[in-house]
C-alpha cells in the first residue's frame, strides 16, 4: 500500500472547508499510510484556526502557512513538505468519494506496472447537481466538447484513457517526478500552472492517466456572472500557456477568440454575402444545445445551455484577448516561490 500525502491549498474558504474536510477524513484508507496536508495561505476567516483544531485532534493532519497568497507557489510549499513520495491535489471547494485515493492509488499501481514513465493518475471534477438550475446546466455543457474541448474537467468518459493534462482539483501525482521536471511555475500565480506543469511532463517522457469512477465534486462559481468571470480569467491563461509552450498550440482552442472577432464581419455582409457566415455560429450551439439536453433526458435545459456555451466562448475569447496584451506577473510570483520554498512549522 503507496504511502500518500493529500495536500490542500486553502484560503478564507469557512464557507465550504468542512465539507471538504468531512469528506477526506470519511477517506476509507488506513491513516497511517496517508497523511492530510493543508497549506493556508494565511487566511483570516476562522480556516486557519478550524485546521488548527483538526491538526490538534489528529495526527495524520498537518498545516504550513504560505502569507504570500497564490495556487502556484502554495502547491510547490506542499511538494516541499509532504511526508511522503506519493502527492494528491484537490481543493478546498471540493468534497471527495470515500473510495477517491484508494482508486487513485490502485491506478496508480496498475498503469505503473504498463507503462514504466507514469507521473500522474487523476479524474474529472463535476458540479453538484440538482443544487441549482445553473449547476444543472453547466454540468451538461462541461460533458460536451463544445464545452470543454479535451479537458477532462466535468467529463464522464467510460474508460481509463491516456491524457495530457490532468487537474490538480483531482490528481495523484510521483512527487520525485515532478520536483524532477521543476514544480508548479510560480509565475502562471492561479491560472494554468497545472496544465504548465503537464505539458512540462510530457515533454519529459511521462505519461497520465485519466481514471473512470474518481470524479470530485466541485463547487465551480454558481452564478452566471461568476462562472463568465471566471470564463475570462482561463482564457488569458491559456494565451500564458501559448506563449510559453508554442509547440502546444491548439488551433481548436483559437475558436473563442475567432470567434469574438468574426462578429464583426456580419456589418459587412452588405458588400458580400459570405461575410454573414459567422452568423452559423448560432444555430449551430443551439443544435448542440438541444441534442445534448436530449442526451441528459433535460430538454427544458437547452435554452439556458445555449446561452451558457455562447456566453462561455465570448467570455473566454475577451480573456485570450487579454492574454495577448498583458504578460504573465513575474515581480510578484517571484516572491511567492521565495516563500513556498521556506519550510513552515504548523501553526
Amino acid at each position: 500500500m503507496l504511502n500518500v500525502s493529500v495536500c490542500v491549498v486553502v484560503y478564507n474558504a469557512i464557507e465550504h472547508i468542512q465539507e471538504c474536510l468531512d469528506s477526506l477524513m470519511a477517506l476509507d484508507y488506513p491513516s497511517e499510510h496517508c497523511e492530510l496536508l493543508f497549506v493556508d495561505n494565511n487566511s483570516t476567516d476562522g480556516t486557519k484556526e478550524l485546521l488548527q483544531y483538526y491538526c490538534e485532534h489528529y495526527a495524520h493532519v498537518r498545516m504550513v502557512v504560505n502569507p504570500i497568497i497564490g495556487i502556484a507557489g502554495s502547491r510547490n510549499m506542499g511538494l516541499k513538505n509532504a511526508r511522503f513520495d506519493y502527492i494528491a491535489f484537490t481543493d478546498s471547494d471540493c468534497v471527495v468519494p470515500s473510495h477517491w485515493l484508494a482508486k487513485l492509488v490502485n491506478g496508480f499501481e496498475k498503469y505503473s506496472r504498463e507503462e514504466l514513465q507514469l507521473a500522474a493518475v487523476g479524474g474529472s471534477n463535476i458540479p453538484p447537481v440538482s443544487k441549482n438550475r445553473f449547476y444543472d446546466v453547466l454540468d451538461i455543457m462541461l460533458d460536451t466538447f463544445l464545452g470543454s474541448h479535451g479537458s477532462v474537467q466535468g467529463r464522464r468518459f467510460n474508460k481509463d484513457r491516456y491524457v495530457p493534462h490532468l487537474p490538480t482539483v483531482n490528481v495523484l501525482y510521483h512527487k520525485p517526478t515532478i520536483l524532477r521536471a521543476g514544480g508548479f511555475d510560480v509565475t502562471f500565480g492561479n491560472i494554468g500552472e497545472d496544465r504548465d506543469l503537464s505539458y512540462r511532463l510530457e515533454q519529459l517522457g511521462y505519461r497520465l492517466v485519466y481514471l473512470t469512477d474518481t470524479a470530485v465534486v466541485h463547487k465551480l462559481r454558481p452564478t452566471w456572472r461568476a462562472w463568465l468571470k471566471n470564463m475570462y480569467v482561463y482564457g488569458k491563461g491559456r494565451m500564458w500557456l501559448m506563449r510559453k509552450h508554442p509547440d502546444k498550440i491548439d488551433v481548436m482552442l483559437f475558436a473563442p477568440l475567432l470567434l469574438l472577432l468574426s462578429m464583426a464581419l456580419p456589418f459587412l455582409s452588405f458588400l458580400a454575402p459570405y461575410f454573414a457566415l459567422p452568423l452559423l455560429y448560432f444555430p449551430f450551439v443551439f443544435i448542440a444545445s438541444v441534442v445534448a439536453s436530449f442526451k441528459r433526458s433535460r430538454p427544458g435545459l437547452a435554452v439556458p445551455l445555449f446561452f451558457l456555451y455562447i456566453g462561455t466562448h465570448f467570455a473566454y475569447g475577451i480573456g485570450q484577448v487579454a492574454g495577448i496584451l498583458k504578460k504573465r506577473d513575474f515581480h510578484r510570483n517571484s516572491r511567492a516561490l521565495v516563500d513556498a520554498n521556506e519550510e513552515r512549522p504548523n501553526e
